[in-house]
């Protein structure tokens, strides 16, 4: 097949072309020159700045529409967002949109069943259009629209800053090296992996409907972008690590600027949600040992894990349930100005006795779960 028809020739040198310099221009600067301080801090903070404005501008503000943002937070992820050089942000979450509604199937742009590179990068050297769609919402936003018209030379104004910093240093053409061609390549590839490594390596404690996969190591490279199989069973929450101890530095970022009254609106899973999705997904997978034990044993025990699981699934979501219905109720009475009435004070003590019945509900029912995937895994053992 003819080169011209197999693939987007201007994106293949583009990508192929900044890497083979990098691969060939970083070595010899670092064999004749080393690394200087402001080479590797112009580099990183590059990096840092793009790789962000890519996950929260692009992915979780524009594709997702996890939180709202005011017009300059918006406004900088846009022109940060461009050096990226992956497109503008109207076609990226167009194409991004495509991925999720069509995850793992023919119609997915960068589907990893067509392996590992192609997910990774080829899908974009391929000589194919993608038509923009499912972004209304977008086309309807005029920062947004002269971003995509302009997008590539928005890019290339603020991926080349590193080179006036190299003016004011005298050293031109170690920020060309570091902070513009390694860096481009960088970008790329921190970008390119949640679509390929992401999809292959990892685990999937919430759903195995996808391929999407949580990476703790992938996350530091990716802001947060690592815990994918979160991502993809709510990719409407504006964290991809929601726990606590879970690297998300976007996540971080969005917080500050929260706090600064810069964005608002964040869209959040609710914790008893998350938890009776990995209860769902461990019963699933110790079901899938019990097959190989004996029917004698494994039947026994695998009603005794459903009534375990039914019963904390239960406690869980009533809890939940309660937590949201007092929550609703106390934002009403304070907009009606009751908030400090005999009446709330008798309804507050209510809910504060309820709410304490339901946890002790909730103890009891995770010990017998934890007991029943004892019993199991014990089982299984002497089996």
């Amino acid at each position: 097949m003819p080169l011209a028809r197999r693939w987007n020739l201007l994106n293949t040198l583009f990508l192929t072309g900044t890497l083979a310099l990098a691969l060939v221009a970083v070595p010899w600067r670092l064999a004749t020159s080393g690394l200087r301080w402001s080479e590797a801090l112009v580099c990183l903070g590059m990096v840092f700045a793009i790789g962000t404005a890519i996950s929260g501008g692009y992915h979780r503000l524009f594709s997702h529409r996890a939180y709202r943002a005011s017009k300059l937070v918006r406004f900088l992820f846009l022109c940060v967002g461009a050096a990226a050089f992956e497109n503008s942000a109207l076609k990226w979450s167009s194409d991004h949109r495509v991925h999720h509604q069509h995850v793992d199937t023919e119609q997915d742009p960068y589907a990893i069943q067509q392996g590992f590179w192609h997910a990774h990068w080829t899908w974009v050297m391929e000589d194919r259009t993608l038509p923009i769609t499912g972004v209304a919402d977008l086309e309807k936003d005029p920062l947004v629209q002269w971003q995509h018209r302009h997008h590539f030379l928005i890019g290339a104004v603020v991926a080349t800053l590193p080179l006036w910093v190299g003016l004011v240093t005298g050293n031109l053409l170690g920020h060309l090296v570091f902070g513009v061609i390694l860096r481009i390549v960088l970008t790329h590839h921190t970008t390119f992996l949640i679509n390929s490594a992401a999809h292959v390596f990892g685990s999937r404690p919430y759903t195995d409907a996808n391929s999407a996969r949580d990476n703790w190591v992938l996350a530091p490279l990716t802001y947060g972008e690592g815990y994918h199989n979160f991502h993809h069973l709510w990719q409407w929450d504006y964290r991809n690590g929601a726990l606590w101890y879970q690297w998300d530095s976007t996540k971080w970022l969005l917080n500050v600027l929260s706090w600064a009254g810069l964005v608002s609106g964040f869209r959040r899973v609710s914790a008893a949600a998350m938890t009776r999705a990995r209860l769902q997904m461990e019963e699933k997978k110790l079901r899938e040992r019990l097959l190989l034990a004996s029917p004698g044993v494994a039947t026994p025990m695998q009603e005794r894990l459903a009534a375990a699981r039914l019963k904390l699934d239960g406690a869980l979501l009533a809890l939940h349930e309660r937590h949201e219905t007092w929550q609703a109720k106390k934002a009403d009475w304070r907009a009606q100005g009751l908030a400090k009435a005999e009446a709330w004070r008798e309804a507050k003590a209510d809910w504060k006795g309820a709410a304490q019945a339901h946890r002790a509900e909730l103890r009891i029912a995770w010990a017998e779960w934890k007991a029943a995937r004892l019993a199991v895994r014990s089982a299984l053992v002497y089996a």
